[in-house]
Order: C-alpha cells, then sequence, then structure tokens
C-alpha cells in the first residue's frame, strides 16, 4: 500500500501532494528541467479533515527524514523551540519540518497577527532560504486568519491547498470506509447517510460510524440499523440527547404544540420539494421537554444558478409560517429564525444581485439615509411577494402537507426515502415560480 491511499477521498488534494513528494524525493529530475525545488507548504481547514495525516502521508512518500515542531512550551519559551527545531531540520537535510497546528503557536487575533513566535518562523524560513539547505517546510493549521500576511505570501508559505470537510462522493468513499467491517441491515444506505453527513469533518463522520455500533450493541443488537445512524446522527452532529430521540412515539405526544411543531417542519419539506425535486434530506420531530418541541429539515439545493438557489433558500424558510396560516390560521411563533434567514437572502439579492434594480445597490463603503430606506421597503416588498408564493405552493398541495405533518407525528424522523414514498400517495401540483 502506498504512502497516498491512507487517505480516503480528497482525489485533488492527493494529486497535489503526491506530486509535491515527488519532487522531493526526486529533485535532481526536476532541477534539470530548470525547475526549483519547492520550499515549504500550508494544508489548512477545520479540526478533524485530516491535514495532519496528509501531512505525515507526504513526508513518508518523500522519502526524507522529519522534524516536528508543535506548541508544547509556554509562550517565551517556545521560540526557543521553533529555532531548534529549525535548526534541527538544517542539520538532517535534506528534510522536511513539519509545523502542526502552526495556528496555536500564539493566541493571537486577526487584530493581531505579529506574534514573537510567526516573526521567529519568519526569520527561520528566510534563513533556510539564504543558506540553500534543502529543507521542506510544511505546516498545518485550521484558521489563517490569525497568521502574519508577510508570513502568508509567495516565497515563504504562499503555497496554500485548503483541505474542506468532505461532501459527495468523497463523504460517501470515507463513510464507507468507516463502515466498512461493521454488520449493518440492507436498509442502511451509506449513500444517504454520506449526503445528511456532508459537509461535517472525517472525524465526525467517523464518530458518527461508531456512535451508531455502539447503540445497538447497548440494544442487544444483532445488526447496526437504519435507526440507530439517525439516533447517532442527531446526538452526535446536532447536539439532540438521546433521551429526547424517540422516533417510535411521536404519536402519543400529540399535543397540540405538537402538531404546530410537524406542520411547521412540514412546510419545509413540502415547498423544497415542489420547486426542487429530490432535495430534502432530512426532517425531524422530537420532544425537548414534556410540553416543548423542536424539529428540523436538512435540504439541498444545488442549482448551478446562485440567484434561483437564494429564490429557493427564501421559499423554504418561509414554507414553515405559511404552513401553520394555511393549515390552522394563525401566525407561527416558532418562526423567529426562518425569518431571519429568510429576510437576510432577500437583502443579498435585493443589495448584491440588484434583483430590485441597480438603484438599489450599495457598495462595501456605506450608503445614505434615503438608500438604506429604500432597500428596506425593496425587502418587504419583496418578503411579502415570496410570503405569498410559499403560501401558494402550500395551498396547491394540502394533502402532501397533512401526509408529511403526520408522517413526521407517527415516525418522528423522515429521511428522503420516506418522503418519496409519501410523494407517491399524493397528488404533487407544481407551482410557476
Amino acid at each position: 500500500m502506498g504512502a497516498f491511499d491512507q487517505i480516503i477521498g480528497y482525489t485533488a488534494v492527493k494529486q497535489r501532494l503526491e506530486r509535491t513528494a515527488d519532487v522531493l524525493a526526486h529533485p535532481d529530475a526536476y532541477r534539470q528541467l530548470g525547475a526549483r525545488p519547492p520550499r515549504a507548504m500550508m494544508l489548512y481547514g477545520e479540526p478533524g479533515v485530516g491535514k495532519t495525516l496528509m501531512a505525515r502521508c507526504l513526508i513518508e512518500a518523500s522519502g526524507r527524514a522529519f522534524v516536528v515542531c508543535r506548541k508544547d512550551e509556554p509562550n517565551g519559551e517556545f521560540v526557543k523551540v521553533i529555532k531548534k527545531k529549525f535548526k534541527k531540520a538544517a542539520e538532517k537535510a535534506p528534510s522536511i519540518l513539519l509545523l502542526d497546528d502552526m495556528d496555536k503557536f500564539a493566541n493571537e487575533d486577526s487584530s493581531h497577527r505579529d506574534a514573537e513566535e510567526y516573526v521567529t518562523v519568519q526569520s527561520c524560513l528566510d534563513e533556510l532560504a539564504h543558506s540553500g539547505a534543502e529543507v521542506f517546510v510544511l505546516a498545518t493549521a485550521n484558521d489563517t486568519s490569525h497568521l502574519p500576511y508577510s508570513l502568508m505570501r509567495s516565497g515563504r508559505l504562499g503555497t496554500k491547498i485548503e483541505v474542506e470537510c468532505p461532501s459527495g462522493a468523497d463523504a460517501e468513499a470515507i463513510l464507507s470506509h468507516y463502515l466498512a467491517g461493521k454488520k449493518m441491515v440492507d436498509d442502511v444506505d451509506p449513500a444517504f447517510l454520506a449526503r445528511v453527513l456532508g459537509g461535517n469533518s472525517c472525524a465526525t463522520l467517523e464518530e458518527v460510524a461508531n456512535e451508531a455500533g455502539l447503540l445497538a450493541g447497548y440494544d442487544r443488537s444483532e445488526t447496526i440499523t437504519q435507526e440507530h445512524f439517525m439516533k447517532a446522527v442527531l446526538s452526535t452532529v446536532h447536539g439532540i440527547p438521546e433521551a429526547v430521540i424517540d422516533m417510535s412515539k411521536m404519536e402519543s405526544a400529540a399535543t397540540q404544540k405538537c402538531l404546530y411543531t410537524a406542520y411547521h417542519e412540514a412546510g419545509h419539506v413540502v415547498v423544497s420539494e415542489i420547486i426542487d425535486p429530490g432535495s430534502t434530506t432530512l426532517a425531524t420531530v422530537f420532544r425537548k421537554r414534556k410540553s416543548r418541541f423542536g424539529g428540523f429539515v436538512l435540504s439541498r439545493h444545488s442549482d448551478a444558478n446562485l440567484v434561483k438557489m437564494q429564490q429557493a433558500k427564501i421559499l423554504v424558510s418561509l414554507g414553515s409560517k405559511a404552513a401553520q396560516e394555511q393549515k390552522f390560521g394563525i401566525m407561527d411563533s416558532g418562526a423567529e429564525s426562518d425569518l431571519a434567514d429568510a429576510f437576510g437572502h432577500v437583502k443579498e439579492l435585493v443589495e448584491d444581485s440588484c434583483c430590485c434594480g441597480f438603484n438599489l445597490y450599495r457598495d462595501g463603503y456605506g450608503a445614505s439615509e434615503d438608500l438604506k430606506s429604500r432597500i428596506e421597503q425593496a425587502v418587504a416588498a419583496e418578503i411579502e411577494r415570496y410570503y405569498r408564493k410559499a403560501k401558494e405552493i402550500l395551498s396547491a398541495n394540502m394533502d402532501f402537507l397533512d401526509a408529511v405533518a403526520n408522517s413526521l407525528l407517527e415516525k418522528g424522523i423522515l429521511t428522503m426515502h420516506d418522503i418519496a414514498k409519501i410523494k407517491e400517495t399524493c397528488d404533487i401540483l407544481s407551482v410557476p415560480m
């Protein structure tokens, strides 16, 4: 097995790292072409995406000696450690110096970037370049916004590779790796789980897969079921305590408040499915406390047209409030966050995309009070227009709305497969946008 086979998914990142490792392993092949081997590189991205693993794979593939520098001394003393690590790497050249979690070297923020530790790294990089020592400096960081601009420029750590949280095929490949060897029933769909978990770190995917196994073991189940995975997702990713997750007893909790919550979430689902079929991944309703209920809907709108995607998000956000009004004739008191999302998206369309005319465009230097007033009026008018459209969509599909709400009350959670089955029993009417 090659060094980079340890990395699942991340094809583009792996190709870049493999190329870099080849340069470091065979520098003369590049020098004869007049190409100078790189001196430094940074891998950055959220915690848990595998940056350190990728760095170690590059080191292994290069065949070079290596030195690791990680914050393990108090401020002041650590500056001496940094200098010693650079000196040791130079003595072992050709080598690689790994500055792991470099953004943790100092407790600085975006307004105070020039910590002594970063100044020391910058100075040592310059000394290496001047000496000609064959030391490749490889850094990892979660957040580059705290690092000095001068350190991140070309010639120092200017070569940067972002390692994003996996999604799509990458998430499915990584999750399938973590599921390998686990006993699962046939209804567990790795592609669906990857869609639910897409955008979370590799560490989170691994934790969910393991948590599902622990839940199954506690139930003394012979296999891991879809329900175990859903409970693991809700508790691990969304912070919903396991005690309030009971997907088989929601119907007994069908109080008026629970009914309102079910229609709130069903409103999101129906609007999302009408304007973008198959976009809803997951919908859930759960008991928070004795008389309080919560829920959420995960949907994915992948329209290449950014304006249309924004419009879809606006309509879906307003679907909860529209559902309560259409079904019960009441105002939804739990739609504050949905309204805030809708207003935010509309404001972006008005100001940035000029959907209401160029006369409302504002640049980054502020706006006059008159322009602000006209923007607010335009946003309010657009919200009203989108809200009428959301109600129109629900009015034309009340059977679908009722079916989704009743299923949420019965099961507590609906997957994209459940929603597809519900749609087969209803007359779905499209509404022109």
